[in-house]
């Protein structure tokens, strides 16, 4: 497994720097994932402090990255911290920021995305609508352009948005790319990848909603990892109320690349 590295922690929280490729939380039995790994480095630490053993220590998530996804993380260790944070996130008093890079060249240099955005029931991934598609609901099933109808979720059609400048152009072989970076305005599933694939810009690595032309040449150039990192999350100490932000470096190739990291 690639390593996990924590960056931050007090008595309240632990801030980590989750790799691609690792789950949050909830990964299949024999896998580690970030809540399990984390349990196990405070329960050792304890230990070998001399502590007695108190079990497996409280550790919470509040937000999570996709597992294909790399950045920072912040955990609770105290359900106070947790119920501060969360409702921070609830009263969207927190910021993430994002590095993505796409496939292709961008026009502009920031921009702002408003989009209308559901999951698919029967794919699992996010899909964003029209105005039409989203006014065609009914009994949890839309109709797509296409003229395809497809289910979506209980969560029904939800707004999603996001801010974005140009950090960098540049060129992958003889292809452009446009290296982004993201300030997330509502939290939604996939959002960002799914986003800017609608805008005509996937991500490279992406798999699961780049075009044929990105999937062949993420293949052709070796890029295994969605080239999305969250490098920055800020909020305010749950204790302290003191704003607090937690900042990484990407490990992801091509970002640090042209970030010349």
């Amino acid at each position: 497994m690639r390593e996990i590295k924590y960056i931050y922690e007090d008595h309240h929280i632990i801030a980590c720097h989750k790799p691609a490729g690792v789950a949050t939380e909830g990964a299949r039995v024999g896998t580690m994932d970030v809540v399990s790994n984390v349990r196990n480095y405070l329960a050792r630490k304890h230990r070998e402090a001399g502590g007695k053993d108190r079990g497996l220590p409280y550790v919470a998530t509040v937000n999570r990255l996709d597992q294909p996804v790399e950045g920072v993380l912040v955990l609770a260790k105290t359900k106070a911290a947790a119920t501060s944070l969360s409702g921070q996130i609830k009263d969207k008093t927190t910021d993430k920021y994002y590095y993505a890079l796409c496939y292709g060249d961008i026009p502009g240099d920031e921009g702002h995305l408003q989009n209308n955005m559901a999951r698919d029931d029967h794919n699992l991934r996010a899909v964003v609508l029209s105005d039409k598609e989203a006014a065609s609901l009914e009994d949890y099933s839309v109709t797509l352009k296409s003229g395809e109808k497809i289910t979506i979720m209980a969560l029904g059609i939800k707004n999603a948005e996001l801010d974005y400048k140009v950090i960098a152009r540049s060129f992958i072989g003889e292809k452009p790319v446009t290296l982004l970076e993201v300030k997330l305005l509502t939290g939604r599933y996939h959002q960002i990848r799914a986003q800017l694939s609608y805008l005509g810009y996937p991500l490279l690595g992406d798999q699961k909603y780049g075009s044929d032309e990105s999937i062949a040449f993420s293949k052709e150039q070796n890029v295994k990892d969605v080239c999305l990192v969250c490098h920055k999350f800020v909020c305010d100490h749950p204790k302290t109320g003191k704003r607090t932000t937690f900042e990484i470096k990407p490990d992801n190739l091509q970002i640090r690349g042209i970030l010349k990291l």
